[in-house]
């Protein structure tokens, strides 16, 4: 049987699943997100989409074919490259991994925590960055089949297995080991992940560090880009997109999950409300889905003024994620001066609709 067949079928019995207590909807998909991605990620496609020319766009040099690809966490050990990329997706990023091998988040028997709530468009997790390690991930064979316009982008995070210190030297030492996968063609360093305790100290003296022993010692081109939270507020973003500039990186990555459970409560409706306050009070974990969709668009616009008047003689790239669901998310996103978008939750709404043909229904529109 196909893949987004099932897929078709499990979202149309998932009223089933709602008479189930709490945490077996939970435990049951968990396991199925666990299914379906091993699936998905090793599914051999027999057709193949390229976007038209004049959606492509060249971003530090990198030739984009398009504007949109998945976000981090999708795939974090390096698979399905060949799946998205003969989808049609404009580029492809691997992990969030971290420097020493993880399993994830396991609690109440549920390993790796997930939830989708149907009725509002919303889903949640609490993964806790399962990965097989930089160590290994950094000399990894992506694709035998790297398709040109579909550039490989990897995400990295200090692991919070460590003191701060000696996690960002960690960290840093795992730059220089994905600087040596010449598949690689750029870098995300994951400084928003909700589903860990990131321990102390602030973003900018970590990103110091990350500036002076790595950013300054490249030895080839290659973009380093910083992701931020969906949380965050116009005075944060003020005070830190100036330094990330000046410290020399090349773009930022605003949206991504939120932990604002409060704020964001209103948007669940009737029957997925027990079931939010359940995985938010036993777990915790990130939001995700369309009701990002507005907060990141509002701090993209802000980060963009803030560049804007900058007047850089260099390329800074946004990036956003979170909420990311249509052809019109990214009309609105290049508007507002993002160069890219990422999508997660809104992509596997729309591999519900329309199968192996998600990213060719966005051109079609």
């Amino acid at each position: 049987m196909q893949l987004s067949i099932l897929t078709k079928m499990y979202h149309r019995a998932q009223f089933l699943l709602e008479l189930l207590s709490e945490k077996q909807q939970i435990k049951a998909a968990s396991l199925g997100r666990a299914f379906f991605m091993r699936k998905f990620a090793n599914q051999s496609l027999k057709t193949s989409f390229i976007p038209d020319k004049k959606y492509s766009r060249r971003l530090w040099g990198i030739e984009f074919r398009s504007p949109i690809m998945n976000s981090a966490g999708m795939f974090k050990n390096g698979e399905g490259y060949d799946v998205v990329a003969a989808m049609g997706a404009g580029a492809y990023i691997g992990g969030t991994s971290t420097a020493n091998p993880r399993n994830g988040n396991e609690k109440h028997g549920i390993k790796l925590p997930f939830i989708t709530l149907p009725n509002s468009n919303i889903a949640v997790n609490w993964l806790g960055l399962p990965n097989y390690g930089d160590e290994y991930l950094s000399k990894l064979v992506i694709t035998n089949n790297k398709v040109v316009g579909c550039p490989i982008g990897w995400s990295v995070m200090r692991s919070p297995d460590f003191s701060e210190d000696e996690g960002m030297e960690k960290l840093v030492a795992s730059l220089f080991l994905y600087q040596e996968n010449k598949q690689i063609d750029f870098i995300e360093v994951n400084e928003s992940c909700p589903n860990v305790k990131n321990g102390g100290g602030s973003i900018i003296p970590r990103l110091t560090i990350i500036a002076e022993k790595f950013l300054k010692n490249r030895n080839r081109h290659l973009p380093v880009i910083v992701k931020l939270s969906n949380d965050l507020t116009q005075a944060i973003i003020e005070e830190l997109l100036p330094k990330i500039i000046q410290l020399g990186f090349d773009g930022i990555n605003l949206g991504n999950t939120s932990t604002n459970y409060k704020r964001y409560s209103s948007n669940v409706s009737g029957n997925d409300k027990l079931l939010f306050e359940y995985f938010t009070e036993t777990f915790g974990g990130g939001l995700s889905g369309r009701v990002l969709k507005d907060n990141s668009l509002q701090i993209c616009i802000i980060a963009a003024r803030i560049v804007a008047k900058m007047h850089l003689n260099r390329e800074f790239h946004i990036i956003r994620s979170g909420g990311i669901e249509n052809s019109a998310d990214i009309v609105q996103s290049e508007q507002c001066g993002c160069s890219l978008t990422q999508w997660y939750t809104g992509f596997f709404n729309a591999y519900d609709k329309f199968g192996d043909d998600v990213y060719s229904s966005l051109f079609r529109n």
